[in-house]
């Protein structure tokens, strides 16, 4: 990959975290302005895109199940699991998920 390409990526990723960031916030400040203490962001995020009680999984994970993403569909951003870099800094990264909504079954999976 070229420095370019890369640092295209690099951008593009750094946009879709401040725009998680805030998403969450407002979310957070909704929760806790309407008294809610019992919440995560994720579920906060799921109830905003009205997603609750819907299967989500990555774009491998649905490929894995034999299914693929619809044309045109775009994934949900969530806050992934928190990790550490080399140098000790912790952070969360960001997720890309698909919901049951958004794909299809393959035909081989789908005569089975």
């Amino acid at each position: 990959m070229n420095a370019t390409t890369q640092n295209q990526i690099t951008s593009k990723m750094h946009d879709y975290r401040e725009h998680l960031k805030t998403i969450s916030n407002g979310l957070v400040e909704m929760a806790k302005a309407s008294g809610r203490d019992d919440y995560s962001i994720n579920t906060l995020l799921r109830e905003c895109y009205n997603l609750i009680g819907k299967k989500l999984h990555t774009f491998d994970e649905w490929k894995d199940q034999n299914c693929s993403i619809r044309k045109g569909e775009h994934a949900y951003l969530f806050w992934g699991k928190p990790k550490e870099t080399a140098n000790g800094k912790r952070y969360c990264p960001v997720m890309f998920l698909f919901s049951e909504d958004q794909i299809r079954v393959n035909a081989s999976q789908a005569t089975a």
